[in-house]
């Protein structure tokens, strides 16, 4: 058998050597590459995956299966291998964090007996995300439009009605001597009743241009908890008289946020009041104000009746209401001013068990983080 001679070994070495080198280049490529790239065999086996592949789907040492990963992954590549050709899909995932991603599922032979698949991944939140807020606000403004026109041809005939019971209770006072007593108490009665009802369609009205309307929030550097404080003083008789107890605890030296004091006072009242509509034999409402490096965070919990899955999901459609007399508009102009705010609202709840909503707003200057 011949062995290879110097010249021959050396120029294996040298070619291994540029091979290695070759081999490590295009791993750095695919590392820098802001796309999770990942190479699976037919049984989801993880075979390669670049660095921004393990940061997006948080892969550990212990994860080997990419059908663990991505929930309905196993049919798409069973597509794949009966089509021969690439497939998109889109998966969401929750873990590290969620996620919706847009994927291309590559088949590939290298000959070894086994079908082997590049999956290519995206984040495509923000874009999702975008698209969903601006099909919202579009339907928001055409909506807004039509409840413009409508709100105008609504008011001048409900304005005319109430000038005329005016008239009516006016003329009803003059006559009354000559009118039967009964008589009288019955008309004047039917007129209260109609009077009551214009004023009640044109709350309606007002209250649903001003869930609609755009908000300009007149932001100003704010203390989180003077807005919350001067509504708890506001509605501080009517804790007393309902036995609605309000226990607050706040974080000592909270940061200050960006905010609309106004808006946020209506913030809170609306709150407030649904949690103590909520309570119709007494009850508690415990309010605890946090900040983290972000977000001050007010979060409102009262001890009411709580909501069902169905009425939790349905909270900010416009004229959902779960009480005889209400409008169906309160969470949504909720919703409007912590959007204005550029913050966020969480809501939890549980039917006979209560309900908490979490406010989040800005920080007027975000924490910074000291790295040890």
């Amino acid at each position: 058998m011949n062995r290879p001679n110097d010249e021959t070994l050396g120029k294996l070495l040298r070619k291994n050597k540029r091979l290695t080198r070759d081999l490590t280049r295009i791993e750095t490529v695919f590392n820098a590459i802001r796309s999770a790239i990942i190479v699976s065999d037919s049984n989801g086996e993880i075979q390669f995956a670049n660095n921004y592949a393990r940061s997006v789907l948080g892969i550990g040492e212990k994860v080997s299966s990419i059908y663990k990963l991505l929930s309905g992954m196993e049919d798409a590549v069973m597509e794949v291998a009966e089509n021969d050709s690439v497939v998109l899909r889109e998966f969401e995932i929750t873990y590290p964090e969620p996620k919706v991603l847009s994927a291309q599922i590559i088949p590939f032979n290298f000959g070894e007996g086994a079908n082997t698949y590049a999956l290519i991944l995206n984040d495509i939140t923000q874009e999702r995300r975008s698209a969903e807020e601006r099909i919202e606000n579009e339907k928001i403004a055409s909506v807004l439009n039509l409840a413009s026109g409508v709100a105008h041809e609504l008011g001048n005939p409900l304005n005319s009605i109430n000038i005329h019971l005016q008239l009516i209770r006016r003329r009803l006072a003059k006559f009354a001597d000559k009118i039967d007593p009964q008589v009288l108490e019955a008309i004047s009665d039917s007129v209260g009743i109609c009077t009551s009802e214009v004023d009640r369609l044109d709350g309606i009205i007002e209250n649903f241009l001003k869930a609609l309307r755009p908000m300009r929030p007149n932001l100003a550097e704010s203390d989180p908890i003077k807005p919350l404080a001067e509504t708890l003083k506001v509605l501080h008789e009517e804790f007393v008289n309902l036995k609605i107890s309000v226990d607050v605890d706040s974080e000592n030296q909270l940061p200050s946020i960006l905010a609309d004091e106004n808006l946020l006072k209506q913030l809170y009242f609306n709150i407030l009041k649904n949690a103590m509509e909520s309570m119709s034999q007494g009850g508690s409402i415990k309010i605890c104000a946090r900040s983290d490096d972000n977000f001050v965070k007010v979060s409102i919990a009262d001890s009411g009746c709580g909501m069902s899955d169905e009425e939790l999901s349905r909270m900010f459609e416009p004229y959902f209401t779960t009480k005889p007399d209400g409008h169906g508009l309160g969470m949504m102009i909720i919703n409007a001013i912590v959007r204005a705010h550029d913050g966020n609202i969480d809501i939890q709840s549980k039917e006979g068990d209560g309900t908490v909503i979490t406010v989040s707003i800005p920080r007027s200057e975000p924490a910074v983080k000291m790295l040890s």
